[in-house]
């Protein structure tokens, strides 16, 4: 990592009025950043510890969250937040079988995405709006609903127009062409292979168009 991208904990500790030890609290305990990595001082004179520049920054935050007499666990919940509004890497599966949607959220929690469920019409519409996830996984044949219509709706509505529809399916109600002419960008059959799947949402958010 460059040197202007990163900061030792004295240049933490010139910004934020704390001590080290709450500084190695908020490392060690809370995890509110990871550790920083050691190297030799440059000088000669022992090792330093380096963490990325964001820290600083975070830092900051926390002090600043703290001085307002939020809790730990509050301000936990609240740099989570922060951080589902800024990745890519959501995806929200929408399904009403629950032995399939279930696993496959914690798959791809296991796999650096955020990930939340819909097993309705109705909530996937709520959630696309509220969550907006880079990617969705719909069930093009759930039961009460025209998924044809839903990815339709998704397409022409500028608050989630960007998102990238992968339509799946186990039976032959609707045709391949017939999906990605309503707005998806592919259509898969169940059973789906998750690693395979994990590869197509990984270039999806990386921004591979050939996808």
């Amino acid at each position: 990592m460059p040197k202007n991208n990163r900061v030792t904990a004295l240049d933490i500790l010139k910004v934020v009025p704390i001590t080290r030890k709450t500084l190695w609290l908020w490392q060690k305990k809370y995890k509110f950043f990871p550790d920083p990595v050691k190297e030799a001082h440059p000088g000669g004179r022992g090792i330093v510890g380096y963490y990325p520049a964001w820290v600083e920054e975070r830092c900051e935050k926390v002090y600043a969250l703290q001085k307002k007499g939020y809790t730990i666990s509050i301000i936990k919940n609240i740099l989570q937040k922060e951080k589902e509004k800024k990745t890519r890497r959501k995806i929200l599966i929408v399904d009403d079988e629950k032995k399939f949607c279930m696993p496959l959220k914690n798959f791809f929690q296991e796999n650096d995405f955020v990930a939340e469920v819909a097993m309705d019409g109705f909530e996937a519409g709520f959630k696309a709006r509220e969550f907006l996830p880079t990617i969705i996984l719909l069930n093009i044949t759930l039961p009460g609903i025209n998924s044809i219509e839903v990815c339709r709706s998704l397409k022409n509505n500028e608050d989630t127009t960007a998102i990238r529809v992968i339509a799946m399916s186990g039976d032959l109600r609707y045709t391949e062409s017939e999906v990605v002419n309503s707005g998806a960008e592919m259509f898969l059959p169940k059973p789906i292979e998750f690693e395979s799947l994990l590869k197509i949402c990984n270039a999806m958010v990386a921004g591979d168009e050939s996808v």
